[in-house]
């Protein structure tokens, strides 16, 4: 990364790089927020001491803060510091003393102001999006798990704006415990600033976001590079070759469609999705057996690569009584069924996987424990009964890698022959914390956790999944459920596939109004854009069957090509955004028109494939 000794912090406050000049919004008070809403600005400090400081590293400005009216006791610092090495600007907040109540968050540092005409933010929420600073519709009201970074509210930890001067990015240097906030009302303008956790229930250590520069001409995609150079630097990212080195089942992934399967559907009387009026709907049965014929049926119909993802295979059913999940459904065929499914997708070239939960924790799973759940720092235990399986807690991620491993084991030692599987809501879900003193848990611990799941499915040839896709997994997930896009956001754009293409496998859905699809769009040209994998889907007939499998030979073509690949650019070619081309490191192009529901491939070899 090259030099950017021209970066520099102003008396003011301001930062200047490349000629430009960043403010820093004057009207927001950076602020610590106590539990029950009391909001503390820095400002309310009856002490504040300036001093210039220099290391080894840069130099910059720390500023203490003291002698709060009713918090006589709390006592932070604050550090601005301009590396020497690249000029990226780190901007800190380390706790010296704390006050009298619960901290809930800090608020720090204020937002920059990108306001001008053209200036837009780059947003990862979900897959992504970029956010004009008069964009007319509110955006950032209701982000998912309330901001918190680490999960779908935010695929990666950094935000961006864009002027025609120049750009940044801001990195939020420990994001499991960290949350966002997007403020942008009908017409703007847009801010964007880190809201700090406790650990704990402590703000136990230092809290930073560090801010990068780039020059006048630098846009979304360069700003996707940055940071995944920033990321190589820190050894983050494992690529899919390397993990196809590691298990040859991440090779045999590559041209896949995806078909996701239901087994056994028992919904309980105290889960919020239990149906009163019509009971009948609560139970469902689909033996293994109806799947043996339906692979086989697309196999005739020359559908040579196929991932199943089977649901609701437990004797509990689909999200019921996790972690004791075992044995397989008798209804659906038992030991013997599940084992003659496994053997006949094997024997038709295709891979199977199961769907499977270690996070939901079951109150009536014939193992539950409460001194297993994740206890809050104030050691109450959180519940409640959402999902088919009714009251449940969190189960400490400390003990998941033992329980995988026990439930797999077990799945092994039955001849049950598994090339992938689903760990579900692990890349999707916020990092929980447990204050158990026999397992106690940092929500980076609990990332951690979760990462030992996947490595050991990885080291038993099983290539591993889950329901969306995150940063902090780029070392060993390899492919998910779906990474699409946030319901309601300003401008669709594929900002985690521009940054990590290579490291993981996105499915898509296929048609025009499914979920994270925008409006207008299709989730097929979405996948030929973002060179994913295609859903198949487990129903259709006739027509609609030939019609999904021409997608998948166009897809699986594609994604035999470039799923390896980085995602080198991505432009919008038209107006309206409808035409939009993504260039992949091999050279391929693909370009599609969302307005005509149209593409065009072109493969390095200089051969064409389009819909005409």
């Amino acid at each position: 990364m090259s030099v950017q000794a021209n970066v520099c912090l102003t008396p003011e406050g301001r930062i200047t790089a490349f000629g430009k000049t960043w403010q820093f919004d004057p009207s927001f008070e950076p602020a610590v927020v106590y539990q029950g809403g009391e909001r503390l600005p820095f400002s309310a400090a009856g002490r504040v001491t300036r001093r210039a400081f220099s290391s080894g590293l840069g130099a910059g400005e720390r500023v203490t803060y003291q002698d709060f009216p009713g918090h006589g006791d709390l006592m932070f610092e604050t550090e601005a510091l301009v590396n020497s090495t690249d000029g990226h600007v780190d901007l800190t907040f380390v706790m010296l003393r704390g006050g009298r109540g619960a901290i809930q968050e800090v608020q720090f540092p204020a937002p920059l102001e990108a306001d001008g005409e053209g200036d837009y933010a780059v947003l990862n929420t979900m897959q992504g999006q970029l956010l004009p600073s008069r964009w007319p519709q509110e955006v950032g009201a209701k982000l998912p798990f309330d901001g918190q970074l680490c999960s779908e509210a935010a695929y990666m930890p950094w935000w961006g704006e864009v002027s025609a001067q120049g750009s940044y990015l801001a990195w939020v240097r420990s994001p499991w415990d960290a949350k966002y906030a997007i403020q942008h009302p009908a017409g703007g303008p847009t801010r964007i600033y880190a809201r700090h956790l406790p650990s704990l229930g402590k703000m136990r250590y230092q809290r930073t976001v560090s801010l990068y520069f780039l020059p006048a001409g630098s846009g979304y995609v360069e700003l996707c590079q940055l940071y995944r150079r920033l990321a190589d630097e820190e050894g983050k990212p494992v690529t899919l070759r390397e993990k196809a080195a590691e298990n040859e089942n991440v090779e045999r992934l590559k041209g896949c469609c995806v078909m996701h399967v239901p087994g056994k559907t028992h919904v309980v009387p105290d889960s919020r999705y239990y149906n009163s009026e019509e009971p009948e709907k609560n139970e469902r049965l689909v033996p293994f057996a109806h799947w043996e014929e339906r692979v086989k049926a697309l196999k005739k119909m020359g559908v040579d690569r196929l991932y199943m993802h089977q649901d609701g295979w437990g004797q509990p059913g689909y999200d019921n009584q996790h972690p004791d999940y075992l044995p397989p459904c008798r209804e659906l065929g038992g030991w013997e069924g599940l084992k003659s499914l496994a053997d006949t997708l094997y024997s038709l070239g295709y891979l199977f996987g199961l769907h499977d939960q270690y996070r939901d924790y079951y109150l009536d799973a014939p193992t539950y424990d409460p001194d297993n759940a994740c206890q809050s720092a104030d050691g109450s235990i959180y519940g409640h009964a959402i999902w088919a399986g009714g009251k449940q807690n969190y189960l400490c991620a400390t003990l998941a890698p033992a329980y995988v491993k026990r439930n797999f084991e077990q799945l092994l030692s039955r001849g049950i022959c598994l090339q992938a599987t689903y760990l579900d809501v692990f890349t999707c879900n916020e990092a929980d914390e447990c204050a158990n003193p026999r397992h106690m848990m940092t929500r980076h611990d609990c990332l951690l956790a979760r990462a030992r799941c996947f490595h050991y499915l990885t080291s038993r040839g099983i290539a591993p999944s889950s329901e969306e896709v995150n940063d902090w997994a780029m070392d060993s997930q390899v492919f998910c459920h779906w990474a699409p896009y946030l319901t309601g956001c300003a401008i669709p754009a594929p900002l985690f596939n521009l940054t990590y293409h290579d490291c993981v496998m996105i499915p898509w859905k296929m048609g025009a109004e499914e979920w994270g699809i925008p409006e207008g769009t299709t989730g097929f040209l979405h996948c030929l854009l973002g060179g994913g994998m295609p859903y198949m889907s487990e129903t259709a007939e006739g027509a609609e069957l030939e019609e999904n499998i021409r997608q998948w030979r166009v897809s699986s073509e594609l994604h035999r090509q470039v799923a390896f690949e980085k995602m080198t650019s991505h432009t919008f070619l038209s107006e309206d955004r409808a035409r939009q081309r993504a260039v992949y490191s091999d050279g391929t192009q693909v370009t599609v028109d969302f307005a005509e529901n149209t593409f065009e491939i072109i493969y390095p070899d200089g051969r064409k494939v389009n819909s005409l």
